[in-house]
């Protein structure tokens, strides 16, 4: 059974939509208060995992699983992507090597292996091709984006196994037909390609989960001048194809000559960029021969998104450069590895199922978007704070059942102000927002109705007293600056002013920013009924609390008296007899 590549911890997501912002082909829907994954729509570009600001976004952890067969005495081969000499460039290339064999590895071999193989299979298949459009085959994210959204162009992919498949069929083939192989990587993708490929990889471990064991086992403290490795530990050296993580680095490897630049060949990397050629493709009328690089990580694997090394994509192309070779020019011993006859065993073989885009009636659409109150084409503010890139991709998620109107912003601030203000309205007291300049935010009318008919004709003629300075309209507006200026959360104020007596209860809404005042007129009729009828609870409550205590007095009082009684008697009886039970004198 195919175990999900990526999933939510529920708990831990804040309904914040980076990830659907953020994601490529918007394989996220929002279902129990939590953005969850598509499964079958995701492309595992592993986006949502690398913004997630709440860590809600998780990828499968396949490294327990490694550890319990290195534990119990499996053999695991190590299959290390290139871009290890960045992620681990604390590291040298010995030193790394050795670790692995001390954690229990029965050999290490680079994936670049693969990548050469891939790139000169690569190259000769394409010289046999007529004029068109090519595509390279190497980027499992940009695979499964051409399976499910683009069947159309799947035959401008180029039908070779990605360099981690190849390598992986060759150790198989070759020296590992039923030991266990994993890949390590800073791909999410990987985990998803190596379910299709079962047969000859057994796991997919990502450099963050390789760096929690090294921390784990505290490898920094391994003494490394004394570690001597078994002859046949390495497998194999590659040649170019360890450039192959920086965008144009296949290209490089394809051909020695070739120039990046060139017309006939071209590189991309990141998703926006590879969805746009991929739509551009049936188009493409121009002759010749185009062969595309694409990869759906910006810079290519070495901002992939399980990376340890955060590093921008220069300084860590510039680091590949560097480290160019760096397991060729190594010292250490390793075992040659021989591709086996024929080249079929790295065809590509992986299909996913496409996924038909619903096409909704406009009116549907319409409806969607009314219901969102976008009634008008100016009313579609296309702001993103739902996450889609337009109003009219949040109303087609609705229909698809992906996402929920609450998800639009202005809608939820629109009816939450309605509402606010609905309420405002109908309070029984006066109530004024002022902020930290001491101009009104909001104000009521009953405010205005209490502090008098001249208050009254500025609230006609500026509803809700927007803008008005509160030191203009009443009297003991240095009530609210002290507030404000204190940070305080709450105060309570009795306030005589002329023949009217007022009761303000001031609290702060944002410290130092904003204070809403609450007034009453203690004169008015309606408060000395009200005032009265909280009096009359009082004293009643107040005379039920006496009279239970004089209920509980009481009580203790007969209880104690009745024990006293009883002690008595029974004292005087016991002194009535003697021990023999007999009357004494």
């Amino acid at each position: 059974m195919k175990e999900n590549v990526i999933y939510t911890e529920k708990n831990n997501c804040q309904d914040c939509y980076k990830c659907i912002r953020e994601c490529p082909v918007k394989s996220i829907k929002m279902e129990g208060n939590s953005a969850s994954v598509i499964f079958d729509t995701c492309i595992y570009c592993g986006r949502c995992v690398r913004i997630c600001p709440s860590d809600a976004k998780k990828y499968r952890d396949d490294l327990s699983r490694v550890q319990y067969w290195l534990s119990s005495g499996e053999k695991v081969v190590a299959c290390l992507a290139p871009t290890f000499v960045t992620d681990f460039g604390y590291m040298t290339t010995d030193q790394l090597v050795k670790t692995l064999y001390k954690l229990g590895f029965a050999a290490v071999s680079e994936v670049a292996i693969g990548a050469d193989i891939v790139a000169r299979e690569t190259n000769r298949w394409l010289a046999e091709q007529p004029d068109g459009v090519y595509i390279s085959s190497a980027c499992p994210a940009v695979v499964n984006y051409m399976h499910i959204y683009m069947p159309e162009a799947l035959n401008h992919l180029s039908p070779v196994v990605s360099p981690m498949v190849a390598h992986a069929r060759l150790l198989r083939k070759t020296l590992f037909p039923t030991e266990k192989i994993v890949f390590i990587g800073p791909c999410i993708a990987k985990k998803d390609e190596r379910d299709y490929n079962a047969e000859v990889l057994d796991a997919a471990v990502t450099f963050q989960n390789l760096k929690r064991w090294f921390d784990e086992e505290k490898v920094e403290l391994y003494p490394f001048d004394r570690i001597e490795l078994p002859a046949d530990f390495i497998i194999g050296r590659p040649g170019t194809g360890d450039m192959f993580p920086v965008d144009g680095g296949m290209l490089a490897t394809m051909s020695a000559d070739m120039k990046v630049a060139e017309t006939d060949y071209m590189c991309f990397s990141g998703m926006e960029q590879v969805m746009d050629i991929c739509g551009e493709i049936p188009q493409w009328k121009e002759k010749g021969k185009l062969f595309l690089e694409l990869m759906a990580c910006k810079g290519g694997c070495i901002k992939g998104p399980a990376m340890i090394n955060h590093d921008g994509v220069a300084a860590k192309r510039r680091a590949m450069i560097q480290m160019h070779g760096q397991l060729q020019k190594s010292t250490l011993p390793y075992k040659p590895l021989t591709e086996p006859a024929g080249m079929d065993w790295i065809n590509r073989e992986f299909v996913r199922d496409y996924k038909v885009k619903c096409q909704y009636p406009e009116e549907d659409i319409v409806e969607a978007l009314q219901s969102l109150g976008k009634r008008t084409v100016k009313d579609e503010y296309n702001c993103t704070g739902c996450g889609y890139d337009s109003c009219r991709a949040l109303a087609e998620a609705m229909l698809n059942g992906k996402a929920h109107r609450e998800m639009c912003v202005s809608c939820m601030r629109r009816e939450a102000q309605e509402k606010a203000s609905v309420l405002l309205q109908k309070m029984p007291y006066g109530v004024v927002t002022v902020d930290d300049k001491l101009k009104v935010v909001e104000a009521n009318r009953k405010f205005a109705e209490i502090m008098g008919d001249e208050l009254m004709q500025v609230y006609q003629a500026v509803p809700g007293l927007k803008g008005v300075d509160i030191r203009r309209v009443l009297p003991f507006h240095n009530l609210f600056e002290s507030l404000l200026q204190s940070g305080g959360e709450m105060t309570e104020h009795d306030v005589r002013e002329g023949d009217n007596f007022y009761h303000l209860s001031l609290v702060t809404i944002q410290q130092y920013k904003m204070v809403c005042g609450i007034i009453q007129n203690l004169r008015a009729p309606e408060m000395q009924h009200e005032l009265l009828t909280e009096r009359i609870r009082e004293v009643i409550k107040q005379n039920v609390e006496s009279v239970q205590r004089i209920a509980y007095l009481l009580g203790e009082n007969a209880s104690f008296t009745e024990s006293m009684l009883n002690s008595i008697v029974d004292s005087r009886e016991a002194g009535s007899f003697g021990s023999a039970g007999q009357k004494t004198e």
